[in-house]
């Protein structure tokens, strides 16, 4: 069972401050205003530097490959080319190809599915993107020296009101991570076309996997399914 701890709003930024040296971080966010944000303030807490930003999922990855980091930070849903990757499968893919560097993600997505996913996934934090960037500071702190996926507050709380753990969600909760994808994406407007080519998939499976949320979910048409999702924080 993968532990799920609190980060504590008190816990100033002091832990990683008398390190010898400097904790390197890549921010990404397809965001320019939020990306600038987040990295002037991660670059003025002492000890601190963000080495590389990107602004996708693909940009991410390129920039990883040549910039050695301690700490990626980054969006979880990054909207840029049909055929980049964003969401679970970008963060699958970091946790694979990097699976001692940290991971915090930050993201305005509330369902508990997608929230426990990424934790099963082991990424060393979660944090809203509608909170207080100090806080998203907090909870990288916290990740960095604390086994476990660090959650902000409100992730806390949200994940408090649908089952504390991955086996209580899904007791309660019918979809698998991949349909939970084909969800997420089909709600934000994606055919199930482009959403075969986002995730890699066969058209068929993709329609295979929409129709299958849809039965669990007993939705009738394509409108229900983006009611449902818009109201359960896919999107």
């Amino acid at each position: 069972m993968h532990l799920l701890h609190t980060a504590n709003p008190g816990n100033t930024l002091t832990l990683m401050t008398n390190a010898t040296q400097e904790l390197r971080i890549v921010v990404a966010d397809d965001h320019p205003v939020v990306l600038t944000a987040v990295t002037d303030y991660l670059d003025q807490i002492p000890g601190h530097k963000v080495v590389a930003t990107a602004g996708s999922g693909a940009e991410l990855l390129e920039k990883l490959r040549s910039t050695p980091c301690d700490l990626i930070v980054t969006d979880f849903s990054m909207q840029g080319e049909i055929e980049d990757e964003d969401g679970l499968r970008l963060i699958s893919r970091l946790r694979r190809l990097y699976p001692d560097i940290p991971l915090v993600v930050f993201t305005m997505l509330t369902n508990g599915g997608i929230l426990h996913e990424l934790a099963e996934l082991g990424v060393a934090g979660l944090v809203g993107k509608d909170e207080p960037i100090p806080t998203l500071a907090q909870v990288c702190q916290r990740a960095l020296v604390e086994p476990g996926t660090t959650l902000s507050a409100r992730i806390a709380e949200r994940l408090a009101t649908e089952g504390s753990t991955a086996d209580e969600f899904r007791r309660t909760n019918p979809l698998s991570p991949r349909e939970l994808e084909v969800v997420r994406l089909f709600a934000l407007g994606l055919s199930v076309t482009e959403i075969s080519k986002r995730l890699s998939r066969s058209v068929t499976t993709v329609a295979t996997q929409k129709r299958a949320a849809m039965r669990k979910l007993h939705l009738d048409s394509n409108a229900d399914l983006i009611r449902y999702a818009s109201e359960n924080g896919f999107a």
